[in-house]
This record gives structure tokens, sequence and C-alpha cells, in this order.
């Protein structure tokens, strides 16, 4: 029996997932809660001291990342992916190897930031949108579910790591993980543009899609995107939404572990986390093909907000899990959405541009969420009056969606 060809592209994808399930976001913003304690333990520091090293690291990253984003256009992503992950897999193992005191954290993660940008989304969404145009919402969602296997995968490891060998054999492995796993598969497998193999997008070359494609690649100038109102109504949902989000994700396992949860546990609920985001990435690209991505986003949101408000009652045992899918829903979809939304009210021309800076919005997100939900621990001596908030503001952000307009294309 013949096997069909399979298209290059869904190779590029596949590989993309596998290389994405070790970038900054999992392994430097995910995992860092893991260390939490162990760094509390051995240095005396406060969590908010703690958690304020991340602040550093997205900071940078936000200045960044629209730069890196403009290299990725000019240059293209496997030119700028390569380097950029080399660097951040060497400097993981650095790490544990000069830290003594918070200094030491806050310089080492401002560095990452620099060149964070370009072993991230970016690069990979940027694959993903050249080499597929009918498809393009599933090829999103299958590439960025490599964001979930990274949050799958990365708790259970690195803990057992720390358990066992100390939390300095935690930064090693995710260290071993991008040079000898990641690096090398993204120097044999991917390639920028299906022109690249004499390839067209999505393996057709109807003059359909070839002028679509054509017409993709547009630039949009910086002056014109600061005009559009669609631009900043993203900019302040991912906000929101991140702000949320991810501030309760860096503190989820030592707030697990405060209401009594085992350290195992604990990060098999931040696991849980991980094994939704790979489930609702892949199921939302495919609806993104199908149904308008503003109301798919107001429905995962809304779940989030669910999971939150649960975890504000002060539950523990069982239902820590299913909060915990409830709110994989959002962080499954947001990516996926912004890159999505990007390409049909943008194009790809400026994608890496428009991508890295409303990126920012995200890091912004990234920032001061942590350091808020860990200062009203460290006021309060609980996390419950953040986790009201957050769930209000969730709510709050489901709505903004439905201000988005139809796409230019309609």
């Amino acid at each position: 029996m013949k096997i069909p060809n399979i298209f290059y592209g869904w190779k590029i994808v596949g590989t993309s997932v596998l290389c994405f399930s070790a970038s900054p976001g999992q392994f430097l913003i995910g995992a860092f809660s893991l260390f939490i304690i162990p760094l509390e333990l051995e240095f005396g520091w406060s969590r908010t001291e703690i958690a304020l090293t991340t602040a550093f690291f997205t900071i940078v990253q936000a200045v960044m990342n629209p730069m890196i984003g403009k290299l990725i256009d000019r240059h293209g992503s496997k030119e700028i992916l390569i380097p950029t992950a080399l660097i951040f897999g060497l400097m993981l193992a650095i790490i544990p190897l000069i830290v003594s005191e918070t200094w030491h954290l806050y310089l080492i993660y401002s560095i990452l930031g620099v060149i964070a940008g370009g072993c991230s989304a970016i690069p990979y969404l940027r694959f993903a949108a050249a080499w597929f145009n009918k498809k393009r919402g599933l090829a999103f969602g299958l590439t960025m579910s490599g964001g979930g296997l990274g949050y799958a995968y990365t708790p259970p490891l690195v803990q057992y790591m720390i358990d066992n060998y100390g939390w300095h054999s935690g930064y090693y492995i995710l260290s071993a993980i991008v040079v000898l796993i990641a690096v090398p598969l993204m120097y044999l497998f991917l390639f920028n543009k299906p022109a690249d193999l004499n390839m067209y997008p999505d393996g057709n070359s109807s003059p359909v899609e070839l002028k679509t494609a054509i017409n993709d690649e547009k630039e949009i100038p910086l002056k014109e995107l600061l005009k559009s109102s669609t631009f900043w109504k993203l900019y302040v949902i991912f906000v929101f939404l991140t702000f949320c989000l991810y501030g309760l994700m860096l503190q989820l396992v030592p707030m697990l572990s405060g209401r009594g949860m085992d350290s195992t546990n604990a990060a098999l609920a931040f696991s849980t986390i991980g094994t939704t985001i790979i489930i609702a990435r892949i199921g939302i690209g495919y609806l993104l093909d199908k149904f308008f991505a503003p109301k798919l986003a107001m429905i995962c949101f809304l779940l989030s907000a669910c999971g939150i408000a649960m975890l504000a009652t002060g539950t523990i045992g069982s239902t820590v899990f299913f909060a915990a899918v409830l709110i994989g829903f959002s962080i499954g979809a947001e990516l996926d959405i912004l890159a999505y939304l990007i390409t049909r009210y943008f194009g790809l021309g400026s994608f890496g541009m428009i991508y890295g800076i409303l990126f920012t919005a995200f890091l912004v997100g990234v920032t001061t969420g942590p350091v808020a939900y860990a200062a009203v621990y460290d006021y309060y001596g609980s996390y419950i009056n953040m986790l009201i908030a957050c769930t209000l503001l969730l709510t709050f952000t489901a709505g903004l969606m439905m201000l988005l307009p139809k796409y230019n294309n309609e």
C-alpha cells in the first residue's frame, strides 16, 4: 500500500511543538514557582524578593521583543532562533553555579530577557503562518501546544530533580534539554517558508492561495499600527489576562503547599494546567479556522474565571485539579488567538514586529501579576483577596473581547 506524502509544513509544526516546549516561557517563567521555596529556605529571601526575578526578565524582554520581531521579519526565524536558543540553554546551566545573592538572579534573568524573544513564540508562529493559510489556526494551535507540553513535563521533572538532587539540578536538566535536544532539531528540520523547499503554503499552488500569501506579506508602518483602535484593544485585553493567569501560575505551587498539599501533588496540579493547555491549544486552533476568534476567547476567559473563583474558596484536594483544568483553557488560548488575530487584522509582512509589540502586553501582565500575588500574600498571609480580584477582572476581560471588529477580509 502506498503511503501518502505528508506536506512538509506539518513536519515544521511537529518540530516546533518539541522545540517550543523548551522555550523561556516554560523553562524560566513556568518552572520558576518550583524554585521559590528552595530559594526561600536556602537563602532566606522573601517571596516578593524572589518573585521580582521574573519582573526583571519580563521588563527587558518587553523592551527587546519588538526589535527581535523585526529581526525575524528581516532575516528569518531560523537565523534568529538557533543562536538565541543556544545562548538560553547555556545560561540556564550558569544560574546554579553563580547565584548566591538576589541581584545575581536579577542580572542573569535580565540578560536572558534580551534574547528570549528569539527563542520564544514569535519564530515558531512565523513558521506556521508562512507554511499555512487555510489551516493556519490549526497550525498555530498545534505549534503552541508545545508550550502546554513543556508545562506538562517540566513541573514533575524539575520537582523530582529538586527533591532528590537539590534545586541546582533543576536548572541543569533544563539546560540539557535545550542544548542537546531542541537546538539540533531546529537546525535539522526547520525552514523559514515553503519557497525554501520549492513548495507553496498549504501544499497547494492555486492562484487564489498564492495571491493571498503575497497580500499577507505587505508591511504595516509602525505609525499606522499605533493609530489602530483594534491594536490597543488587543493590548489592554492581554495585559489583564496575563496579569491574572500568570500571576497565579507562578504562585500556584507555594499557594497549594501552604494549604497543606505535599510538593508532589502541588506540582501535579501545576502539570494539570500544562496538560489542559495542550488540549486547549489544539482544539481552539482547529476552531479558529471555523468560528470568530473573539467569541471563542470570551468562553475560554470565563472558564478560567470560574477556575480562579474555585481557588478563592480555599479549596484543596481533587477540586484543585478541576480548577486547574478550567484555568488551563485561557492559558491554552491566549497565544493562539493573539497570533491568529494579528494575521487576520494585520497580515504577515510585519507579523514579527506586531507580535513583538503586542507581546509586551503579555509581559506587562507576567511582570506585575506574580509580584502582586506575592505582595498580597506577604501582607495578608493569604492569596484569597487576590484571587477574588482576578476572578472579577477576568470576567471583565471576557466582555472586552466582544468589542473587537470583524476581520479585515470580511
